[in-house]
C-alpha cells in the first residue's frame, strides 16, 4: 500500500534509482527532480507529502530550494530531509538554516536511517493543495530566479541589522545606552517621527522615547499614553506599573515644551512585542509617523526582522542590568560575615530568593581537631594561645583553599572544611583526601616557637566522611551564617574523634573510598587501611572505617599488609588464635603499631573469654 508521495531531488541517476528502490519497497510513491530548479517546480506539480533533497546540485543548490520553498506558502509545509555526502558542521548549518527538519549522511550500504526519518517526518498536518494549485500558475524559471533575488536581498538586509546591532551589544554594560542606540538604528529598517521601547522590568513598565526635533512634549505623551495602553494589553499584568519616561534627544531641545509645532501631529503608529533570548516577552516597540498609512506590509516585515535581533540585546543589557544590581546587594548584605569564595556563589544565583536557599547536597567533610589543646592552653599565656592559634589555622586554611574546599568555620581549635560546597569539583572525595594528608605534612615543618607543646608534642585528628548536607544561609533575622548541616557534618566530628580511639591521625569512612574507587581517583603515597564497622554516638547503623596511612616510617610494607589482612579475615571468622599470630608477626617490626596492638589484645581477651554469639563485631562508641 502507498504511504505517501517523496520528491527524491538528486543529479545522480545512481544514487536516485538506490534510494528510490528502497522507498518504493517502503510503499512510497516516489517522482524524481534532477536539479533544484526541478525540484521547486515537481513541488508544486505535483504536490509531494516529503521531499528529499541533495546539497549539491547544478543550476541551484538543494539548501537554496529548499529556502525559497520555506518561504512560500502552501509549500512551506512540506517536510524537506537534507541527504548528502557531505557531513562537514557548515552543510549541517546551512541545512537547517534553509529550514529543512532532518540532515541524513549518504550510506548506500545502509539505506535504513534514510527510510526510518522519512517515516518519521511524513505523517504532518495536511497540506493546502488548493492554495497551492493556484501559484503553481505563476511559477516559472524566471520567478523562481526572481524570487531566489528577493530573498538574498532579504538576507543581506539581515545582514546589516546584525552587524549593526553587534556595536549596540558593546554597550551592554549601560541599559539605556544599549536602548538608545537600537532606537537610533531603527532607521535601517524604516522612517519613524517618533519611537519608544516599554520594557517590564519587574514590576514596572520603563518607557524609552526617541522623538525627532518634529515632536513636541504634548504630542509624545499622547504618544507615550497610547503605546502604554498597548504595551498593557500584551502583557495583561496588573502588577505592573508605569514609571517616569526616559526620553532622549531633548537635551538641546528649546522647543520641546511648546504647545504647537508647525502643523504636525501623528497619522500613523505601529507598535508589535519584543522577545528576547529564549523567546521571553521582555517588552513592546512603538513607532509613530506625520504620514498617513505609512506602515505598510512592507515597512512592517523591516521593523519585525529588525525587531528580532534587537530583542536579544536588550535583553541581554537588562539582564548585565539585573546581575549588576544583584551583585552589589549581595555583596553588601554578606561582605561583613561570609567569605569571598561564598559571596562568588550567590552572584552567580540569578534570583534573590535563591541567593537565601538552602539545599541539600552530596558533600566531603574534612574535620581536624588539635590534641591536647587543652593542656595547651594551661601551660601558655593567652597572648601565645590566640598567637599560635592564628599561625596554626592560616597555615591549615591555606592547605584548605588550595585544594578547592571552603573553611566553614573555626570550633575552639577545630576545623570544619568542606568540599562541594559553595563550589562543587568532580572529584570532592579526593581533593578532601588530599587536604588531610597536606595538613598532616605541614605539622613535621610547623614553627612552634613561642608555644609550650605538651609531652605528646604537636598533634592533630582528621576525620574525613562523604554525604548529603543540607547547604545553606542559616540564622536569625539579625544574625546568619553560609554553612553546612547533617548527619554528614556529624559524623565526620565522630571520626575525628575515633583517631584518639585507635591512636591515628587521620580516619576516613567508607564512603569516601568507594567515591575514590568508583571515579577510579586515585591519591599517590597513601594506603587505606580497613579497621572495622563502628557505631557512634547519635548514629544507629554501623559506618566501616579505614586509617590513612601515609607514606611514611608508620606505613606498613607490602609483606606486613598482607599479614594485616590475613589478621583481619580470621579476626572475623572469630579464630582468635591465628589471627593474633598474623598480628604478632606484624608487631615484630612495628611493635608501635596501634591498630595492630588494639586487636591482638582483643585477640587475646576472646581466648580468655570469648564474646557471645550474638555480638555482631560492630564497636561502640557511644560517647564524643
Amino acid at each position: 500500500m502507498k504511504q505517501g508521495t517523496i520528491l527524491l531531488a538528486d543529479d545522480s541517476d545512481l544514487v536516485a534509482e538506490i534510494i528510490g528502490d528502497s522507498l518504493s519497497e517502503a510503499g512510497y510513491r516516489v517522482i524524481r527532480a534532477k536539479d533544484g530548479y526541478e525540484a521547486i517546480e515537481f513541488c508544486y506539480r505535483s504536490i509531494p507529502d516529503l521531499i528529499i533533497m541533495d546539497i549539491d546540485m547544478p543550476l541551484l543548490k538543494g539548501y537554496q530550494a529548499s529556502r525559497l520553498l520555506k518561504t512560500r506558502r502552501g509549500v512551506r509545509d512540506i517536510p524537506i530531509i537534507m541527504h548528502t555526502a557531505n557531513s562537514e558542521d557548515k552543510d549541517r548549518f546551512w541545512s537547517y538554516n534553509s529550514g529543512a527538519c532532518a540532515f541524513v549522511i549518504k550510506d548506500f550500504n545502509n539505506i535504513q536511517p534514510l527510510v526510518e526519518t522519512v517515516g518519521k517526518w511524513i505523517d504532518h498536518q495536511a497540506l493546502d493543495k488548493e492554495l497551492i494549485a493556484e501559484d503553481a500558475k505563476a511559477m516559472s524559471r524566471e520567478f523562481i530566479a526572481e524570487t531566489l533575488s528577493d530573498i538574498l536581498d532579504k538576507e543581506l538586509f539581515q545582514s546589516t541589522i546584525i552587524n549593526q546591532l553587534g556595536d549596540a551589544a558593546r554597550s551592554i554594560s549601560s541599559l539605556a545606552g544599549t536602548i538608545l542606540r537600537v532606537l537610533e538604528l531603527i532607521d535601517l529598517a524604516t522612517e519613524r517621527q517618533i519611537a519608544a521601547i516599554i520594557l517590564a522590568t519587574g514590576r514596572e513598565a520603563s518607557p524609552y522615547i526617541y522623538p525627532l526635533d518634529c515632536i513636541n512634549k504634548e504630542m509624545a505623551d499622547d504618544f507615550i499614553s497610547v503605546s502604554l495602553q498597548d504595551f498593557f494589553s500584551f502583557f495583561q499584568l496588573s502588577s505592573i506599573k508605569p514609571v517616569d519616561a526616559h526620553i532622549f534627544n531633548i537635551e538641546h531641545r528649546q522647543d520641546w515644551t511648546k504647545l504647537r509645532l508647525q502643523d504636525n501631529r501623528l497619522c500613523s503608529y505601529y507598535s508589535c512585542p519584543i522577545y528576547g533570548s529564549g523567546d521571553e516577552l521582555i517588552g513592546t516597540l512603538h513607532l509613530g509617523h506625520v504620514r498617513n498609512n505609512y506602515f505598510t506590509d512592507s515597512v512592517v516585515e523591516n521593523i519585525n526582522a529588525f525587531i528580532r535581533d534587537a530583542g536579544v540585546v536588550v535583553h541581554n543589557a537588562m539582564l548585565f542590568k539585573n546581575l549588576s544590581v544583584m551583585e552589589r546587594e549581595i555583596r553588601n548584605v554578606f561582605s561583613k560575615f561570609v567569605p569571598q569564595e561564598i559571596i562568588n556563589e550567590l552572584v552567580a544565583r540569578k534570583t534573590h530568593a535563591s541567593m537565601l536557599a538552602g539545599e541539600k547536597r552530596e558533600l566531603t567533610i574534612v574535620f581536624s581537631d588539635i590534641r591536647a589543646f587543652t593542656t595547651l592552653s594551661e601551660t601558655n599565656t593567652p597572648e601565645s594561645v590566640v598567637s599560635f592559634l592564628n599561625k596554626y589555622f592560616e597555615t591549615m586554611c591555606d592547605i584548605i583553599i588550595e585544594h578547592g574546599g571552603m573553611v566553614d568555620k573555626f570550633i575552639g581549635d577545630a576545623i570544619l572544611a568542606v568540599f562541594g560546597a559553595p563550589k562543587s569539583w568532580p572529584d570532592n572525595a579526593r581533593r578532601a583526601v588530599e587536604t588531610a594528608i597536606a595538613m598532616s605534612r605541614a605539622l613535621e615543618t610547623f614553627d612552634t616557637a613561642g608555644i609550650i607543646l605538651p609531652p605528646e608534642g604537636l598533634d592533630i585528628g582528621i576525620g574525613v566522611h562523604m554525604g548529603d548536607a543540607i547547604v545553606g544561609t542559616v540564622g536569625s533575622s539579625t544574625k546568619f551564617d553560609y554553612t553546612v548541616i547533617g548527619d554528614t557534618v556529624n559524623l565526620a566530628s565522630r571520626l575525628e574523634g575515633l583517631t584518639k580511639q585507635y591512636q591515628s591521625r587521620i580516619i576516613v569512612s567508607e564512603s569516601v573510598v568507594r567515591e575514590l574507587e568508583a571515579n577510579k581517583h586515585e591519591v599517590s603515597c597513601v594506603r587505606f587501611r580497613e579497621i572495622e564497622q563502628v557505631i557512634v554516638k547519635g548514629k544507629e547503623e554501623p559506618t566501616l572505617i579505614y586509617l590513612l596511612e601515609d607514606e611514611g616510617p608508620h606505613c606498613l610494607d607490602e609483606q606486613e599488609y598482607d599479614l594485616y589482612k590475613k589478621a583481619l579475615a580470621m579476626y572475623r571468622l572469630r579464630n582468635w588464635q591465628t589471627a593474633a599470630g598474623y598480628l604478632d608477626r606484624i608487631l615484630e617490626t612495628r611493635p608501635d603499631d596501634p591498630v595492630c596492638l588494639i586487636f591482638r589484645e582483643r585477640c587475646r581477651d576472646f581466648l580468655i573469654e570469648p564474646p557471645s554469639d550474638e555480638w555482631d563485631m560492630v564497636q561502640r562508641y557511644l560517647t564524643k
